[in-house]
């Protein structure tokens, strides 16, 4: 707000003598009206350091989920890795325990009575701390797990029990059908396997229906063939001489894809011919003679021979090698069991059921 009004007066020079009268106009600005109308004091002050704090915080409550998020993602890597690792293993103590039933030379029923103490009960527990708090023996006692460093990784053992059929808890065996109980542990990882088991072998009883069946045939013939020790495959037109074979001691089990010249000799394990089977001179065979495929059994009255176990013949195929749609002039002859229960023992337990706990 500006003033405007006349002054009149004097101007006085340095010299006091002199002096000049004036008269003119003068402006007066406004210079006090903050005095008059005072400014409110600044709100704003201090707003930019508290969102710099908030930001702050955010920033550290977001890194501080971001490491809780690593944190657990490792925790959940390492429990996986651990829980597959004892998976693993439980499988391999399995795998271990059939290696073992195969090479014993001791019947399932001596294998339980042993597996069972000096109590001579069976603990049906499948919970590791009963089962070391029993009387019960492993079939594999704890056998540690080495890693690639050298380190101990972990730890599996192996329970033999017997079937369902039998009971569990049974003592004597009477189908060749066993059980594992399969425990492992990794780190703060434990998994527990069962198994049940069957001896692999060709059936002993002229009822069984694997025998009534072009499938039930062909899969025996694929198992022999997949446990055979020998393996001959003669070309078109030729054949295969089978002598002495085997011994009392070490059985073999024999595959031949095409013809068979059998004799002179002693044979001990399992022979299966695909082709047709010419006895030429004076035998003894230990065990079992499987004829089966697209041949035949021509044995001359003349020529002496003896077979010890049993003889199966029947055809599967038709000359061209298709197969036929039942088996054709199928025939069983069974002469010693014990034979053949002696011959079959080459092959191993097969796992027909498993169960994770």
């Amino acid at each position: 707000m500006d003033v405007v009004g006349v002054i009149r007066g004097q101007l006085f020079w340095l010299q006091p003598s002199r002096s000049v009268t004036f008269c003119g106009y003068f402006r007066v600005t406004k210079l006090l009206s903050a005095r008059e109308e005072p400014v409110e004091p600044n709100r704003d002050r201090g707003v930019a350091l508290i969102l710099a704090l908030l930001v702050l915080s955010f920033l550290g409550v977001l890194g501080g989920a971001l490491l809780s998020t690593s944190t657990i993602d490792i925790w959940i890597s390492d429990n996986y890795k651990s829980a597959t690792q004892s998976l693993y293993l439980a499988e391999a103590g399995i795998e271990r325990g059939r290696e073992v039933l195969g090479g014993s030379a001791s019947t399932p029923s001596e294998l339980l009575a042993a597996a069972a103490g000096q109590d001579h009960l069976i603990t049906t527990s499948t919970d590791l701390a009963m089962l070391l708090a029993s009387d019960d023996q492993p079939l594999i006692p704890s056998q540690p797990l080495i890693d690639s460093s050298g380190r101990i990784a972990g730890y599996y053992s192996v329970w033999l029990r017997n079937d369902n059929v039998d009971g569990i808890g049974a003592l004597t065996d009477s189908n060749e059908v066993l059980s594992f109980v399969s425990i492992a542990q990794v780190g703060s990882a434990r998994k527990t396997i069962e198994a049940t088991i069957e001896k692999g072998k060709f059936p002993d009883d002229p009822g069984d229906p694997r025998l009534k069946t072009i499938n039930g045939l062909e899969s025996l013939v694929a198992g022999i063939t997949r446990n055979a020790a020998d393996v001959y495959n003669p070309p078109p037109g030729a054949r295969q001489t089978i002598g002495n074979h085997g011994d009392p001691i070490s059985y073999k089990v024999t595959v031949v894809n095409g013809d068979v010249d059998l004799g002179p000799g002693t044979g001990y394990g399992i022979l299966l011919a695909c082709g047709d089977v010419n006895v030429t001179g004076a035998f003894a065979w230990n065990g079992l003679i499987l004829v089966i495929g697209q041949g035949v059994m021509h044995w001359d009255s003349s020529v002496r021979g003896t077979i010890n176990g049993g003889l199966f013949l029947a055809r599967t195929r038709a000359p061209d090698g298709t197969l036929l749609g039942e088996p054709a002039d199928a025939a069983f002859d069974i002469t010693d069991p014990g034979q053949i229960r002696a011959a079959n023992r080459l092959f191993p337990y097969n796992a027909i059921a498993i169960r994770e706990r």
